[in-house]
């Protein structure tokens, strides 16, 4: 296939990181890079290419939804869905609202492969039924993910949300986010709490969780620099919100990283129950 095939990768993890399994697409296509929070449903018509991909590591409500309008808006454009965080609900429901192919990462041996085909058959298949494709389906989420939101509360949230990304290892504070948005710190507590459910300090730890639970894949860290590069000052504490976030300590999960691909399974399992 040649490299001017063009492809839209957007990238919707929670990580600040860039993506790894981006570089190897790289070198073989024309890519345009798009982050979190630079995207928005009103301008998804300037995200077309030949193939669009999404990369997740914890699909949220938002970003779910962001896929959603996408397929909506352009059609004609396959879709192809990266994500860590798995489940049987969330790959029907993804199936369902149109896209073309959808992985778990990370990739099994030759999986980068498979991937490769699987975008190339897409621009093929695509540009011959072109013609009959007609706007998709609005498809429920998965209940695992689905809350009740306010569109409004999570726009006037978003500078919020953006800076926590960014800055979630230093010490943040409710009046500094607030002074973001624009809003007093009462409104912002009380409009955090009914938009996501638990309070901005409960967000904040679990945001520091699901980065950990990424950060321990690296054998070469240790679980106490692991706690303070993500934002904890006490190892003892972080394992301690570990547990009770994840239901395993961090050194359990991380026996579980260095076993055989069935317990990788089984780690990705304990994540997604929790």
């Amino acid at each position: 296939m040649s490299i001017d095939l063009t492809l839209s990768w957007i990238d919707l993890r929670i990580s600040t990181e860039r993506s790894e399994l981006l570089r190897q697409f790289q070198n073989r296509y024309l890519v345009s890079y798009l982050r979190r929070y630079q995207l928005n449903s009103e301008n998804s018509s300037s995200y077309e290419a030949d193939v669009i991909c999404f990369e997740y590591d914890y699909p949220d409500i938002p970003s779910l939804n962001l896929l959603q309008e996408v397929r909506e808006a352009l059609p004609c454009c396959p879709i192809v869905m990266f994500t860590e965080q798995h489940s049987e609900a969330l790959a029907v429901w993804a199936f369902r609202t149109g896209v073309w192919d959808y992985f778990v990462l990370p990739l099994a041996e030759n999986g980068i492969d498979e991937v490769f085909t699987s975008i190339e058959q897409a621009t093929e298949v695509c540009v011959s039924q072109r013609p009959q494709f007609k706007k998709s389906v609005h498809v429920m989420l998965p209940d695992e993910v689905r809350f009740r939101r306010s569109p409004e509360n999570e726009k006037l949230l978003q500078p919020a949300i953006s800076y926590l990304e960014g800055h979630f290892r230093e010490k943040i504070t409710e009046e500094r986010l607030a002074l973001l948005c624009k809003i007093s710190v009462s409104q912002f507590s009380r409009t955090f709490r009914q938009t996501f459910d638990v309070t901005f300090q409960e967000y904040l730890v679990r945001f520091r969780l699901n980065e950990s639970a990424r950060l321990l894949r690296n054998p070469s860290a240790s679980i106490a620099d692991i706690a303070y590069l993500v934002g904890f000052n006490d190892p003892s504490y972080y394992a301690r919100a570990f547990k009770k976030h994840f239901g395993v300590t961090p050194s359990r999960y991380r026996q579980c990283l260095k076993g055989d691909r069935t317990s990788m399974e089984q780690s990705d399992q304990l994540l997604r129950t929790a």
